[in-house]
Formats: structure tokens, sequence, C-alpha cells
């Protein structure tokens, strides 16, 4: 199988032949069975220095830091004023000026193409409105920000638009972030979830979809209670980075029901470095979220995590060589054999 085949294959429950691995979710690598695309966003404030980003937002990088950083400003003092927030033009041909030369290596290499874009709703809200008066907003004032998160929505429909239109085929998968944990909870109820995010989320994962792509979503944190809601708004991979909180075992009751991504917990495990612990939670992480026919993706730590955790290059290849031993794709493979 290509390796196009084997993520379409690991999400869709179509019997891989082995467990696939992304590339580089914060850059244009092709280390993995994924490549990721971004839309030039005219500025990377992440990779350090901070600077102000194509919303208005302010980003704030501590010297010696390697993160995305804090957003310092507020870019909109009043719902009732959401039209005043301009929406970057993602139907600008200058933005994906440089995909067709990605996409022909791609191609070639039999890669499958996901499309990095960002925050999807929640995230862009709280950056733009600031945290508390976004979760005060939620509570108090649902239908405002429902019609706020619409107008901020325009900008995933548009860029799926331009896609579809440009690029019809060549993309495989779509990927945002939320953040929707603390270390114990979701931020907000479910019954507000449903009400406010699941109908917008939803319109931008169907028209994902109807542009022949998979939904991929990352979020942070316990969020147990929602993973049945984004289910139902359209999500196909969760990326999940902190498996202990939930804990690990109580996300069985999703297997088979949506694919995860995942390596170990960045939060803890990883930066312990402990080998045979990491090697014990790969083995929970596979026997509560892989289902016999696939529904798992191996995240494999890049660049990124070496910077913004402290997770070491040598941690990082010992996780993947786990993954490629434990294999349950390829151990039953050669069972079937014997």
């Amino acid at each position: 199988m290509t390796s196009r085949e084997l993520v379409k294959k690991a999400i869709h429950f179509g019997m891989p032949e082995r467990l696939p691995f992304t590339g580089s979710m914060a850059e244009t690598d092709f280390s993995g069975d994924t490549v990721a695309v971004f839309p030039d966003f005219g500025m990377k404030w992440w990779l350090g220095g901070g600077g102000k980003d194509e919303w208005g937002s302010f980003w704030e990088v501590s010297p010696g830091h390697k993160d995305m950083g804090q957003v310092k400003n507020t870019v909109l003092d009043n719902l009732e004023n959401f039209a005043s927030i301009v929406i970057p033009d993602a139907l600008s041909h200058k933005r994906y000026s440089g995909w067709n030369e990605i996409l022909k290596k791609a191609e070639e290499e039999n890669k499958y193409v996901v499309c990095c874009n960002g925050p999807y709703l929640f995230e862009r809200a709280h950056f733009l409105y600031g945290f508390e008066k976004t979760l005060v907003a939620i509570m108090d004032e649902p239908d405002k920000m429902q019609t706020f998160l619409r107008h901020i929505s325009r900008y995933h429909i548009d860029t799926i638009h331009y896609i579809s239109e440009h690029f019809s085929g060549r993309i495989h998968g779509y990927r945002g972030t939320d953040d929707w944990g603390t270390q114990s909870s979701t931020l907000i109820p479910p019954g507000k979830f449903r009400e406010i995010f699941l109908p917008v989320y939803k319109e931008i994962f169907d028209c994902a979809h109807n542009a022949g792509m998979d939904v991929w979503m990352h979020s942070c944190g316990q969020i147990y209670d929602i993973i049945p809601l984004l289910i139902e708004a359209g999500v196909d991979v969760i990326n999940l980075m902190q498996p202990e909180v939930f804990p690990i075992e109580s996300l069985s009751v999703f297997k088979g029901r949506i694919s995860f991504e995942m390596c170990a917990d960045v939060q803890s495990t990883l930066p312990e470095a402990n080998k045979k612990t990491i090697e014990t939670e790969i083995q929970r992480i596979l026997n509560s979220c892989c289902a016999d026919n696939g529904g798992f993706i191996e995240m494999k730590p890049d660049r990124m995590f070496y910077e913004g955790t402290k997770i070491s290059p040598e941690i990082a290849d010992f996780c993947h060589q786990v993954y490629r031993r434990l294999d349950p794709f390829i151990r039953r493979s050669i069972s079937d054999k014997h």
C-alpha cells in the first residue's frame, strides 16, 4: 500500500497493512506518510520573535522560548461589532502559490496531503475577543457568540472552496485546532458546546467532506465529554497529545468510531524520558484506541516538540521504533502467515 492508501484505510477502518505515521504538523516535510501544506499567512510569528498575525492579534514570545507565545491584545471590543473583524482573504491566489511544487512531489511519492490551517472556532474567537470574555459570552450571549463564530468560519469555508476549485483531489485532509480541555474537564458544558459550536463546526466539516477531504482536529486537555459531539460534527481524526488526563483506557469507548492520532503523553511521559514507561504507555494506547481494522495514526514528534516541550530527538525516535515494533497490523500479518 502507498502512504496515501495507508492513511485513508486507517481513517476509514479499511485494514491498513501497517500503522501510518504523520509527518510534521509545523512545516512541510516528506518524512512521514502525510505531507502538510500551509496557506501563506504572511509571517511565521510562531517560529520565534512574535508579532502581529493577519487577524490583528499580537503574539508575544518570551525571550529564549520557541513556542507560539500568547496573544497580548484584544481585537474585538464587543460582539455587536463582530463585522469589524476583517477575515483574511482565503480566496487570494498568492496564499497557495507554492503548493503546486509540493503537491507534485507528494504525488510522485504517493503521500497523503493535509492542509494545516490554524484554529477552527474557539481559539480564534478568544484570540480576537479575549479568553474570559469569550467564556462569559458563551454562557450569557449564546446567539451573539454563534453569529460571531459564523463570521469567522467564513475563512475556513472559503479556504475549502478554493482548494476544491484549484486543487481538487490533490488535498486529502483538512486540519485545524481548538484546545477545549483543562487538566480535568472541558472548558464549557457539553450542552453549550452542542448549542453554539456544534452547528458551526458541522458547516465547516460538511464543506470539507463535500470537497473530498477528511477532517482532522487537534485539541489539548480533558475533552472526553465532547468527543461524541466532535464525532457527530464530522471529525474523522482527533489528535490528542495528553492521553493520560482521560485516562487512556477510557478512550476505548470511542474505538472504531473515530480515528486517533497520538504518540505518548507530551506533558508527562515523554519529557520524563523513561523508556520502559513510554513503551508501556504506547501499548496501552494501542490496546484502547486502535481497532482491528484501523482507526489509529502514529504522531511522530518533530522539531516543534523538541523546542517547545523539551522532548529529545532520541526519545522521539524511540517512540517511533516502539510503534513499529508493536504495530498490530504488521504483527497480525506475520501471525496470519504462520
